[in-house]
């Protein structure tokens, strides 16, 4: 798959990014087919890999640590799950927190895809706000609150967004109000403490319990840069300020969002996964609404605006992540030593899944190896 036909120039995106970008939060609404902007800010036509192993990985075995690089980059070359005639070119990276380079990276086919190739990252944007609102409440506000924490977790009942009708919307309350066609006074009692991945959550607590409604796009991204630091890389699209999928980035900001929860410079650091709620229906039937889990099948549960993921249940974590409709997919390991990303982005349906097994599978070879 070629993704030569869907790159457009920082310029182009500049102008089309808040009429297209409104897709990508995930919700059970109806969505558009239109593929987000996307933008490679780099004519490089090759293969680029960059390797790095400094000071933070001296507890590791330099034998060990290269073993795990190999494996690492094998599995990317070799694993059906992360062949490029399936997933097109994509660009990929492990690193430490406190390193500024990837220990390992690459990108992966003709090299159109790499560090700096600037993307919708949809459902990758709920982590930055869980984030976000865990720094400006505090953990113990928000488990006291059943508004923020039901929020947070999906479970809220503010539920049936129509993501599409938040394009063009100039505000965050504007796109609240358009994508729940007015109904915004209460939540709806079907869904209420049952787990329904909506985007609704998060634009009502946006609007209403963070008291954000009148930001703009703009606005929000300079709240985000003074209260999580976030790079000046992202940014939330113009017509669009969708909380669950609006905003734009690439792998290197990614990085370094990861870095400072890694390092617990982020309230969310020291509580990856606190309070996590069943998300496959099969593991609590009756308890799940809609879920997009389900095309793993595997019992992975929700936390904070972000997944703790787990392929055989019964309490094991293997990674904390955020993946995009789109196929953007960051994650960070249960024991939080190591970060991941695979960038890329593909409008097919599952795109998101797709991510996530090769991903892992290179997190696999990674980590076993060392």
């Amino acid at each position: 798959m070629s993704y030569s036909s869907s790159i457009l120039t920082a310029a182009a995106i500049a102008a089309t990014s808040s009429i297209l970008s409104a897709c990508g939060g995930g919700s059970s609404g109806n969505t558009s087919d239109a593929a987000p902007p996307v933008s490679n800010n780099s004519s490089t036509t090759t293969t680029n890999s960059t390797n790095s192993t400094n000071s933070t990985n001296t507890g590791v075995n330099n034998n060990r640590l290269a073993a795990a690089i190999a494996a690492a980059k094998n599995t990317a070359n070799t694993d059906p799950m992360c062949s490029t005639d399936k997933l097109g070119d994509f660009y990929w990276e492990i690193g430490n927190a406190s390193d500024n380079a990837p220990i390992v990276s690459n990108s992966q086919g003709t090299g159109s895809v790499n560090s700096t190739s600037y993307f919708n990252i949809a459902s990758a944007s709920k982590w930055i706000f869980g984030a976000y609102v865990l720094e400006k409440k505090g953990i113990d506000q928000v488990r006291s609150s059943s508004s923020l924490k039901d929020g947070l977790r999906f479970m809220s009942g503010y539920t049936g967004f129509n993501e599409d009708a938040c394009a063009g919307k100039l505000s965050i309350t504007a796109c609240y109000i358009a994508g729940m066609n007015g109904n915004t006074g209460q939540a709806n009692p079907d869904t209420v403490d049952k787990f329904d991945y909506d985007s609704g959550h998060d634009q009502k607590l946006a609007s209403v319990d963070l008291g954000l409604g009148n930001f703009t796009a703009a606005q929000l991204d300079t709240e985000y840069q003074n209260t999580i630091g976030l790079s000046k890389g992202f940014h939330m699209a113009a017509l669009d300020p969708l909380m669950a999928g609006g905003m734009m980035g690439t792998a290197t900001d990614y990085a370094l969002f990861l870095k400072k929860i890694m390092k617990q410079e982020l309230e969310i650091g020291r509580y990856l996964g606190d309070q996590a709620v069943c998300a496959l229906p099969s593991s609590c039937p009756g308890k799940v609404v809609y879920s997009p889990i389900v095309l793993l099948n595997e019992p992975w549960t929700y936390s904070y605006n972000h997944w703790v993921e787990s392929e055989k249940g019964n309490g094991s974590t293997d990674a904390y992540s955020s993946p995009g409709k789109w196929g953007f997919y960051p994650w960070i390991s249960a024991d939080k030593k190591y970060y991941g990303i695979l960038s890329r982005h593909d409008k097919d349906a599952g795109a998101y899944g797709a991510s996530v097994k090769c991903g892992r599978q290179i997190r696999k070879a990674f980590v076993n190896a060392l």
